[in-house]
């Protein structure tokens, strides 16, 4: 990789042997305003980890700091390819990459450097993928989306189901409930229909009395004149 001497490769060998991970993909660009210092991203398997290595106090003495991103919290991948002509038969392609957070951006028309830039791409884009905030967005600005990652869901308890025997018994007492109350819908109509009173014309100065069952059965009637 250009851009790193010796030194900063054996310093981040160390870091890597101290997390024991492996590097995924590394890609290396000159940062500061004199040109003195390089940013190195590293991808390995529990994040992205950000080196700067610059001067410290003084151009004699340099340190590399470090800073590790877990993949939860990477947002916004881009990578984008722009291939055009130069000639018959000759071509050359700039790759541009993008990260929202942490911030970073690189762009290259070498092919060495393009295919580590590729290789920084696809890593990181298939270990922050199941986070899925899409780029420019942040998870509070997500809907459903808790921040830290996401929880699993709280338990529920199952309803406990009744037995065969108690399914029956309450299944016997409904059909008697809605019978009774089927027939005492029906019983009022059919007792309103029998006690209907009938009228019946009576003279002047007559009165109605009512007789004894003995005294009703005295009473002469059609089928005794016939007999």
């Amino acid at each position: 990789m250009p851009f790193l001497n010796e030194e900063v490769k054996e310093w981040i060998a160390m870091e890597l042997a101290s997390l024991g991970v492996e590097d995924l993909a590394v890609y290396a660009l000159e940062a500061g305003t004199e040109g003195d210092e390089r940013r190195v991203m590293v991808a390995t398997e529990v994040g992205l980890l950000d080196h700067r290595y610059a001067p410290f106090g003084s151009s004699a003495r340099y340190r590399l700091a470090m800073l590790m991103y877990p993949w939860q919290v990477l947002r916004g991948v881009e990578l984008r390819a722009d291939t055009f002509r130069l000639w018959a038969r000759e071509h050359r392609t700039r790759w541009s990459f993008r990260l929202h957070h942490p911030h970073f951006e690189a762009a290259t028309e070498s092919p060495d450097l393009g295919q580590a830039l590729c290789d920084l791409a696809r890593v990181c884009a298939v270990m922050a993928e199941p986070f899925g905030v899409p780029a420019g967005r942040v998870s509070s600005d997500v809907p459903g989306v808790i921040p830290g990652g996401p929880r699993p869901l709280p338990a529920v308890e199952p309803t406990p189901k009744p037995d065969a025997g108690e399914a029956e018994e309450a299944t016997e007492t409904s059909a008697q409930v809605e019978k009774s109350e089927t027939d005492g819908d029906a019983t009022p109509e059919a007792g309103d229909d029998k006690a209907k009173p009938t009228a019946v014309p009576i003279g002047d100065g007559e009165e109605v009395i009512e007789l004894s069952v003995e005294d009703r059965a005295a009473v002469p009637t059609r089928s005794d004149d016939q007999a």
